[in-house]
């Protein structure tokens, strides 16, 4: 249904549950402008018109990256960081020039909506969605995952808004199962996802990633509880019978791996009810574009909520189909005629 170009690479963030950090680094590096339009243009010629750019964060520095760079004086840093800032500017603009009927959609930070000029590009490039990752809505469970750049409370519900005026619909990822949760986190955190105004979120049970820091908590004391000195604990999720796997890492203070998963389906099940998912749908003029919001927004809840976490072969088995079922129809929603003719933008100043 779309294609996906990256961009940048590498994250400065370090949080905990992340693997993209360890594996990508902590220095973004951005691909030269001409070969990202250049591939662009040439998914388009063959019939994508919707295209993820799947870059670790879009918005790799901050203005207070470039603000703490110059209080320091770091001459060096602070050139590198602007360079990088303004080239985010110049992809947007090329990208706006590419094709009036291309929407694009990424993955960012919400610290990108301190920055409105930023939005503006945004919007005129036609980036229309960002996945966020908001996590939790707790100072301590966001504290708990190296994550305390993210806002809470109202402040966050008005960081998140600030997107939704710039007409960038918003895919909040929130993160169940922290030390720090209790069943009243389930309900409130669906609900301010509700009260945010996001366009679409997602619910998903704590997971450890083999690199990150809290695998390797986790690993570390796998390791510590080996009853004896050639005893190898398995702490690789595929080297361990399935019937064998560990459902619930961290034992939680006050809640079961069942308990969890089964208020973690309660919070889709609330934001994706069908009146919610209608009235939110407004976010589209026609009503044939309301129809597909809510097909799709079917079709995402089936994709994660039932299929990624549906217990037992039954289960997961028709969730699959109903995935597969409700795609058909999305898959006629996001395809386009081809443009093969479609000719690369000129950069700016530059005759075409």
């Amino acid at each position: 249904m779309w294609a996906s170009v990256q961009t940048t690479r590498g994250c400065p963030k370090r949080c905990s549950f992340c693997s993209v950090w360890r594996t990508d680094g902590q220095l973004p590096r951005q691909r030269p402008i001409d070969p990202i339009v250049e591939e662009v243009v040439a998914l388009r010629r063959l019939g994508y018109r919707f295209i993820a750019l799947a870059d670790d964060n879009f918005y790799p520095v901050t203005l207070r990256d470039l603000e703490l760079a110059a209080r320091r004086d770091e001459k060096r840093q602070y050139e590198r960081l602007l360079s990088l800032h303004r080239e985010r500017f110049e992809l947007m603009e090329r990208l706006a020039r590419i094709s009036d009927d291309l929407i694009f959609f990424t993955q960012i930070t919400m610290e990108a909506a301190e920055d409105e000029k930023f939005l503006s590009a945004m919007k005129s490039a036609r980036i229309k969605g960002a996945l966020v990752g908001v996590e939790s809505i707790s100072d301590a469970g966001l504290k708990s995952m190296y994550k305390g750049f993210n806002l809470t409370g109202e402040d966050l519900v008005v960081r998140l808004k600030r997107f939704h005026q710039f007409g960038i619909h918003v895919l909040g990822s929130f993160i169940f199962g922290l030390q720090s949760d209790t069943p009243d986190t389930f309900v409130a955190t669906s609900d301010f996802a509700d009260r945010a105004d996001l366009t679409f979120a997602q619910f998903m049970p704590f997971t450890l990633f083999p690199g990150t820091v809290d695998f390797e908590k986790w690993e570390k004391g796998q390791r510590k509880a080996a009853t004896t000195a050639d005893a190898e604990p398995l702490v690789r999720h595929w080297l361990t019978p399935p019937g064998s796997r560990t459902k619930l890492h961290f034992p939680h203070p006050t809640m079961s791996a069942d308990e969890i998963r089964s208020y973690t389906q309660g919070a889709w099940s609330a934001f994706y009810s069908l009146s919610k998912v209608w009235r939110r749908s407004r976010c589209v003029a026609t009503l044939r574009s309301r129809l597909a919001f809510v097909l799709i927004s079917k079709l995402y809840r089936h994709m994660y909520a039932n299929t990624g976490m549906a217990t037992g072969s039954s289960g997961q088995a028709q969730a699959v189909r109903w995935a597969r079922f409700l795609a058909k129809p999305c898959h006629a929603l996001f395809s386009a005629r081809p443009m093969p003719q479609l000719q690369v933008p000129a950069p700016a100043g530059v005759s075409e």
